[in-house]
């Protein structure tokens, strides 16, 4: 649903005759996938440097203290 407006307005501009290379529709059609795994990636990192954020954290209230 994210990328709809993108495909209604490559639509509109064919309706008044602005053609679009295949790249363009292709790659509109691989757009929903790409970020799926973008925000999987996203997860995967964050899942990783929470435990070093949390070893910083104690190290600094260890020093505050």
């Amino acid at each position: 649903s994210m990328f709809e407006p993108l495909k209604e307005t490559v639509a509109l501009l064919s309706t008044y005759g602005e053609t679009m290379p295949e790249e363009i529709h292709l790659q509109l059609n691989d757009l929903p996938e790409h970020w799926d795994s973008t925000k999987k990636l996203c997860l995967h990192v964050k899942q990783n440097v929470a435990p070093l954020q949390a070893n910083e954290v104690n190290v600094f209230r260890r020093k505050c203290q």
